[in-house]
């Protein structure tokens, strides 16, 4: 069985969730957001476009308990805190869209890695670079990787995903979620003031993002147990 770097900092039942792409723009930090507030747990930002920050301080305006969003200057810093991490506990770490030593660090230690890509032609070549920095590590570390793709910000009306799941299914290292999370509006409103869709009544986003968390413990679990 294919399965991640199996919990090599952690023993606990927490899950280091990895959200990791090498292209930028897929939507990594609004996963990262809508996840951390629905799980109530911290974001590892590694994204040096500092998006989360920002809505963070629009939480705080708005009214709404921060969320905890960590820094981390080096690779020893990053290795140190999950070294210390209470491994019972899940933790998110949002990965720039670009290719480095701590973001290849945060794909290696992580218990399940989400990898959200369009669903366009257009994915291709950076899911084909990903994929490649994915094998590489693999190899250096002597370890299994896989990333689960998740098809993200899709045409709510759109049924037909054979070329995506074709993509992947020619990539050895990915395997497509079942999960699907939508273009709607809630993910962007609530962001803009500082929310979560899961703070919200009702939602077919809020919904979406439940669905999500579910396949994501029982892969994460899984693959540590595998």
């Amino acid at each position: 069985m294919v399965q991640s770097s199996n919990k090599k900092i952690t023993e606990g039942n927490g899950l280091i969730i990895t959200i990791a792409h090498s292209k930028g723009g897929v939507g990594k930090s609004l996963l990262a957001w809508h996840l951390a507030i629905a799980l109530k747990v911290p974001i590892v930002d590694l994204d040096f476009q500092k998006t989360l920050v920002y809505t963070n301080n629009l939480r705080k305006l708005n009214g709404h308990k921060a969320l905890e969003i960590i820094h981390h200057k080096s690779q020893d810093e990053f290795i140190n805190f999950f070294e210390n991490w209470d491994d019972d506990k899940d933790v998110i770490v949002d990965v720039g869209g670009f290719d480095s030593n701590l973001n290849r660090m945060a794909i290696y230690i992580a218990d399940i890695i989400i990898t959200p890509a369009v669903d366009r032609v257009t994915e291709m070549a950076g899911l084909f670079k990903f994929h490649q920095i994915i094998n590489d590590l693999s190899d250096k570390m002597h370890v299994d990787i896989v990333a689960n793709v998740l098809l993200n910000d899709v045409n709510p009306n759109a049924r037909d995903f054979s070329v995506m799941e074709e993509l992947v299914d020619s990539y050895p290292r990915f395997e497509l979620m079942e999960s699907i999370v939508c273009h709607r509006a809630d993910f962007y409103k609530t962001m803009e003031e500082g929310m979560g869709v899961s703070e919200i009544k009702k939602s077919k986003a809020k919904k979406e993002i439940k669905v999500l968390i579910k396949e994501i413990r029982e892969k994460g679990l899984e693959d540590g147990e595998a």
